[in-house]
Parts: structure tokens; C-alpha cells; sequence
């Protein structure tokens, strides 16, 4: 249990601490001493998060290669440290996740900070003319993305409570329509395409027939009204403007030219390019960042410990495994297309999310279905 109440606790400190920090602080050094406890405390519990821990050694080698890299270009030494540190907070976060007793605390925890951040942003805008506002311009918190885990966890957690705990199940479905809502205020195309293409994918897999209709259905709409939505898009969501996507653009493209140099073993952590002027050690792209630093060397070792982790969503009990897909597709696709991979709150958070998830799946007991099915079979007389 105490490993549970650490996970869950430095989870709510995030609602003190800043989206963009300078340097290190005391509640920033407390949030990462708490997150290590948990971490060492999920270890330590359970054999499940051993497991899980040597299923990411090969994270360890491509940061010891990437850091030997470094030291042979002499890349400095203090952003290499901050290159390795948001892969250390995601195996302690995922470790604390499946090492803890009540994994619903945990998630019920991450939940409660980013229902309190969507409504911090949603409080500060003056108003909701998002042709001019955002509420990523009033509250810089939500721009990280953890609202997308809160949908999922929030998706989850209804599927899990019983039809007779209607406001259970009342508040939780009002907790998915402030999400939403909080992130379609955000105005974050990245963040709205994750959410559609989760939603997408969760629908397919409950019911594909519907969700092939309905996906269908809304390509038909698309086509009728494409000038329409192209109207709204453009006044929205900035479709067809340059100003944003011409930068990123240029970060991808000097970060590809890095990795063509030396397209083995990468640049190493550490390693910046110069943007616009500017000293940059991150891009707009997870996959052009892991290639530039890592190569593709260390951008294969990265992709081995996720294996078993999509092996273990597809398993899960067929009454949330749809959720926990699109939820996976929406928080991944806007971790690669932005740059929230490396917040020091939302990555350890999105490891006590799967983490917690993954061990309430373990957990899952057959369904009444299932149940009456299986007892069909043993009141048949053998032949």
C-alpha cells in the first residue's frame, strides 16, 4: 500500500509544479525522489514489476551506448543527463504501476490532476472564440498531453464499475465530457487527431462492423461538407497555415541530416542542433529524435521492451481491451508529434498509467458471460 500512496501522491504534486522548469527546485526534487521510491517499492513487491524491469534492459543499453557516443563528440555532459532522464522516470513510473496494491488509487489519482488541469484551463479563458483564444495559451499545463490519459483512464475506469453504481459511473461519464472539452479547447491539432484516431480505433475493436460504419459514414459527411470543414478548419485549427509547422519542419529536417551523418549509432545525448538561430536539443518528432541521438542502433534497442507491452494490451479481457488500445494509439500519437516525450511530470505519469492498467487486466476475473458459458458446458453429460 505504501508504494501506492507515494505513486499517488507525487502524481497530485504535479498540480504545483511548473510546465517548463528552470533548473531544479524543491518540490521538482521531491516529485523525482517520490517517483524513485515508488519505483524501487513496485521492485520490490512483485514479481510481475521485475519482470517488467528486465524486459527494458535493452533501454539501458542504448542509453549506455548513446552516452558513450556523447562523451567521444563531447556533447555536455548536463543535457545528456536530461536526455537519459525521461526514460529512467517511464520504467520507474511503469514499475511503480504494476508493482501497486491498488492500481485504481493510482489511476483514480492521475485522473483527479488532469481533471483539475482541463478545468484550470478551461477557468482562464476569457472566452470561447477558439478563432482567437486557447486554453493552452492560459493554462501551459495542458499542453503535455496528460488530458488524453485522463480520457483513457477516465473510459476505463466506467467500463470497470458495476451498472449499479450509477453515479459512479454519472461522474465519470461527466469527467469524459469535461476532457473532451478541455481538449478541444486546447486547439491542438496533434492532441484532437490522437483523441479521433483513438476513439476510432476503440470503436473497430468493441464492435468492428460499427465501427467500420460509422467511420464510413463519417468519410460520406467529410466529402459533402469538405469545404465546409476545410472553412472551419482554417479558422480553427489553423489548417494551411505555416507559421508553427514550418519551424518543426525545419527542426525534423536538420535532426534527419544529423542522423544521415552518422546513421549507426546517432549523435549521442546530449547532442543539439542549431534552428532558427537557436540552440536545440529536442525536435517536434519522437521518431526523428530517437534516430539523431540513438541511431538506428539504439532506436531499434528502444523498440524491443514495447513488444511485450502491446503482447499484454492484446490480451487483456475483451471488455476494456478496446479502451486500453485507443488510449495507447491517442496518448502515443501525440507523444510522437510533439514534444512532450520529454516533460519530467507526463512521462512517469504515462508509466504508472500502463503500469496500473496492465496490472488491473492481470487482475480481471472472467465475465458473467464467459461464466455461464463455462457452466453450460460442465452441466452437459459427457458422451
Amino acid at each position: 500500500m505504501l508504494t501506492t500512496l507515494i505513486a499517488a501522491a507525487a502524481m497530485l504534486l504535479t498540480l504545483a509544479l511548473p510546465t517548463f522548469p528552470d533548473g531544479l527546485s524543491l518540490p521538482i526534487l521531491a516529485f523525482l525522489a517520490m517517483v524513485g521510491l515508488a519505483g524501487v517499492g513496485g521492485a520490490l513487491r512483485s514479481h510481475a514489476a521485475r519482470v517488467q524491469l528486465v524486459f527494458f534492459l535493452p533501454w539501458a543499453a542504448a542509453l549506455l551506448i548513446a552516452l558513450f557516443v556523447a562523451l567521444l563528440r563531447g556533447n555536455p555532459l548536463v543535457q545528456a543527463l536530461e536526455d537519459a532522464l525521461p526514460y529512467l522516470l517511464f520504467i520507474l513510473g511503469i514499475t511503480a504501476g504494476r508493482g501497486a496494491s491498488r492500481p485504481k488509487v493510482i489511476l483514480g489519482s492521475i485522473l483527479a490532476v488532469a481533471l483539475i488541469d482541463a478545468a484550470v484551463s478551461l477557468w482562464r479563458m476569457p472566452s470561447f472564440d477558439l478563432r482567437v483564444v486557447r486554453s493552452t495559451y492560459t493554462s501551459y499545463k495542458v499542453i503535455a498531453g496528460h488530458l488524453l490519459v485522463g480520457i483513457t483512464i477516465a473510459a476505463l475506469l466506467r467500463l470497470l464499475t458495476p451498472a449499479t453504481r450509477r453515479l459512479r459511473r454519472g461522474l465519470l461519464a461527466a469527467a469524459l465530457a469535461l476532457l473532451v472539452l478541455a481538449v478541444i479547447a486546447t486547439v491542438s491539432r496533434g492532441m484532437m487527431l490522437g483523441l479521433a484516431i483513438g476513439l476510432v480505433a476503440a470503436l473497430y475493436l468493441r464492435r468492428p462492423v460499427r465501427g467500420l460504419s460509422l467511420s464510413l459514414f463519417a468519410l460520406m459527411v467529410g466529402a459533402v461538407f469538405a469545404g465546409t470543414f476545410w472553412e472551419l478548419g482554417e479558422e480553427y485549427l489553423r489548417l494551411g497555415s505555416s507559421s508553427t509547422v514550418d519551424g518543426r519542419v525545419r527542426e525534423i529536417n536538420t535532426c534527419l541530416e544529423e542522423f544521415l551523418a552518422t546513421p549507426g549509432l546517432g549523435r549521442g545525448l546530449g547532442a543539439e542542433i542549431v534552428v532558427d538561430g537557436f540552440y536545440v536539443s529536442y525536435v517536434h518528432n519522437l521518431v526523428a529524435y530517437h534516430l539523431w541521438k540513438f541511431g538506428m542502433v539504439g532506436s531499434g534497442l528502444l523498440t524491443i521492451p514495447f513488444v511485450p507491452l502491446v503482447r499484454a494490451a492484446l490480451r487483456s479481457p475483451a471488455l476494456i481491451r478496446p479502451t486500453i488500445v485507443g488510449g495507447a494509439l491517442s496518448v502515443g500519437l501525440y507523444l510522437v508529434t510533439a514534444a512532450s516525450y520529454k516533460s519530467y511530470f507526463l512521462v512517469p505519469m504515462v508509466g504508472l498509467a500502463v503500469g496500473a492498467i496492465l496490472t488491473l487486466a492481470s487482475r480481471r476475473p472472467p465475465t458473467p458471460l464467459l461464466r455461464r458459458h463455462a457452466g453450460s458446458h460442465e452441466a452437459q453429460p459427457h458422451s
